[in-house]
């Protein structure tokens, strides 16, 4: 009975300790989280300290767009487009929880092929406006170039000798951005999509099995919120007036 006891006394008193334990250090942390936050005076939160923006970035834009439609009886057709053109990006820094990127393209076909043999257009004014919209997710590979992962959705707009295309579907974006100087960063982003093909005017005379684009831009952005604390051409001067002082110091 008294060995009991004893072990229920023991039982208490670390029951206690730990209990007064994890108070001080909650104290000591609402302390300190307290001490280092700088709040709001007028809303009470906490203040933003790297405050959200956007950056506009532009360049030039290739796709190929390819169409199957399965054939029993026969092979398969296989028609590919190949447009150039241009595109417009919108991209956020510093949003919460997650960054964002949207993209706006234009393209002008230049090469139609069917089964491999080249197409002649019959009309002149033909193009394909593509939108896409992503959550943005960015890494670095030591500061020399910023690695970029954005899986989202598009639609595509193709005006064709046929039909008015309409395309919805799934896109990856997988790209690079190498910061040139203070304000520059060059922009390369490769893109593949997974498409539905048969929104348009095709859907009941020639409906598509299979559909899919890769892409490619290649762009620059000028920004001075968005600044690259590490960049090529400063970090090549500054390099050069550091081996000028130490020879003019020798």
């Amino acid at each position: 009975m008294a060995h009991r006891n004893g072990l229920i006394l023991i039982t208490r008193h670390l029951i206690l300790s730990a209990v007064l334990a994890f108070s001080a250090a909650g104290a000591a942390f609402s302390q300190e989280y307290s001490s280092e936050e700088n709040l709001n005076p007028r809303t009470g939160f906490p203040e933003i300290e790297e405050k959200p923006f956007i950056m506009l970035n532009e360049g030039i834009a290739f796709t190929q767009i390819n169409r199957i439609e399965i054939n029993e009886a026969r092979s398969n057709f296989v028609r590919e487009d190949y447009l150039i053109g241009a595109y417009f990006a919108v991209q956020t820094k510093n949003l919460r929880p997650v960054d964002s990127i949207g993209i706006i393209s234009v393209y002008y076909p230049f090469y139609h092929t069917f089964n491999g043999m080249r197409q002649t257009t019959k009309q002149i004014l033909l193009y394909a406006v593509d939108l896409f919209y992503a959550p943005f997710f960015e890494t670095d590979m030591w500061k020399y170039v910023r690695l970029k992962f954005a899986p989202g959705l598009h639609t595509t707009y193709q005006l064709t000798d046929e039909y008015h295309m309409l395309y919805f579907g799934m896109e990856i974006l997988l790209g690079a951005e190498l910061p040139a100087a203070r304000c520059w960063t060059v922009l390369v982003d490769g893109m593949l999509t997974v498409d539905y093909a048969n929104l348009g005017s095709n859907r009941i005379i020639q409906p598509f099995d299979y559909a899919w684009q890769y892409r490619l831009n290649a762009g620059v952005r000028y920004s001075r919120k968005g600044i690259n604390k590490f960049a090529y051409l400063e970090g090549r001067r500054k390099s050069s007036n550091h081996y000028t002082t130490e020879r003019q110091e020798k």
